[in-house]
């Protein structure tokens, strides 16, 4: 009794928090981006000076330096940086990391009593500000006592221009056999500073440039904290249609037995659980309900699926009448999508048969929208903590 009244209760609060948002095209919600390779037996990374192939040949170790700060700070590994490697690197492969020469082979014979798993190499290709003053003249004018303006003086000034601009790329090397987990393209930062009274000066845009770049190579091979915008469309109902094509609507009867209810939410939500909830339109009680994980996989078949029955929706929900599905991360109503239950137009149903709610089967996820599968792995527990904000990014 106390869990039927308590989930009365949620579904009347994620009623509410979904009304205000009936019609809005998106939704932004926080999720945890997981990269594609990571595995939580993935512990421990080094970050080595990176290459520099910009014109300040210490751009690569400043960039490194930095980048493996925010990767500590991010919390998704134990991070060694460059001043930890060196009684565990010989020179010779500090020249290798940080030159033209075979990381994969180096990064297969580094073997530093296993304490370190993979190692980050990397490339700076641009490290690079400029400055621009430009003087200028302006005309300054004044009135007279007959209330005409004239040009009394000329004002000279100076306009500042400030920009700095970061590019570098990255590849996570494994120790154990030289196998590279990932690399990236060149991701690339820059801080522009312009006016009479510039608020960063040459050193100060630079740093902003590189935390910009270094943000985005953060990103890519972390847990991060993620905003994204979900579509409208990203729960929808269906019915079977020839071939098995999906007839979406929101337009159903109380003979109906059979109906999809399809999720489909980008690959960034990889990992990150989810749940789906059914009530009647501003009622309280729960008429169908699951919780899922979704995958990669998910994302690539077109979404999951699950069966529903709307017959039993209007059964259990007091007859025919609108019905609200709520997609939940979280505590937080993401999105909610309204659809009719009617009666069929001159059809007695007052001796219609008894429906059951579809069984889940405790998959935790409904079918692939494809083909059929399963609703994923479970959720890493692990939390990204990034400038002391679980979050945000760094």
């Amino acid at each position: 009794m106390r869990a039927t009244v308590m989930r009365s209760v949620m579904c009347c609060l994620m009623l509410g928090a979904g009304a205000w948002m009936g019609g809005c095209g998106e939704k932004k919600m926080i999720v945890t981006q997981y990269p594609e390779f990571y595995t939580e037996d993935l512990q421990t990374v080094a970050v080595v000076p990176f290459r520099s192939m910009a014109r300040d040949p210490q751009a690569g170790e400043r960039v490194s330096e930095i980048f493996a700060r925010s990767l500590q700070r991010n919390n998704t590994y134990k991070v060694f940086a460059q001043n930890d490697l060196q009684a565990m690197l010989t020179q010779q492969d500090l020249e290798i990391f940080a030159g033209t020469g075979d990381a994969a082979s180096a990064a297969a014979r580094f073997k530093p009593g296993g304490q370190i798993q993979a190692l980050m190499v990397g490339t700076v290709t641009m490290y690079d500000v400029t400055r621009d003053d430009q003087r200028h003249q302006e005309p300054v004018y004044s009135t007279d006592r007959n209330g005409r303006r004239y040009q009394s003086s000329t004002r000279t000034y100076t306009v500042t221009r400030i920009e700095a601009t970061v590019s570098v790329s990255a590849a996570l090397i494994r120790v154990s056999d030289g196998t590279q987990l990932h690399a990236t393209s060149m991701e690339t930062g820059k801080a522009i500073e312009e006016g009479e009274r510039i608020q960063r000066n040459e050193t100060e845009c630079l740093r902003v440039a590189t935390q910009q770049a270094v943000s985005k190579l953060v990103e890519q091979f972390a847990v991060v904290n993620k905003e994204l915008r979900v579509d409208k469309n990203a729960v929808r109902l269906a019915r079977d249609g020839m071939g098995g094509v999906r007839n979406f609507t929101d337009k159903f009867s109380t003979t109906d037995a059979s109906a999809q209810l399809v999720v489909d939410l980008p690959v960034s939500c990889d990992r990150n659980e989810f749940r789906w909830l059914i009530c009647r339109d501003k009622g309280q009680t729960e008429l169908d309900a699951d919780t899922f994980v979704w995958t990669r996989e998910a994302a690539r078949s077109g979404g999951m699926m699950w069966d529903i029955c709307p017959a039993q929706l209007a059964q259990d929900g007091g007859g025919p009448g609108s019905v609200t599905v709520q997609l939940i991360n979280g505590r937080e109503v993401v999105l909610t999508k309204k659809f009719k239950i009617d009666a069929p137009k001159g059809q007695d149903t007052s001796a219609s048969r008894r429906y059951e709610r579809p069984s889940r089967d405790g998959d935790r996820g409904g079918r692939s929208g494809g083909r059929g599968g399963d609703g994923g792995p479970a959720r890493n527990s692990r939390v990204p903590v990034i400038d002391g904000n679980p979050a945000g990014n760094d």
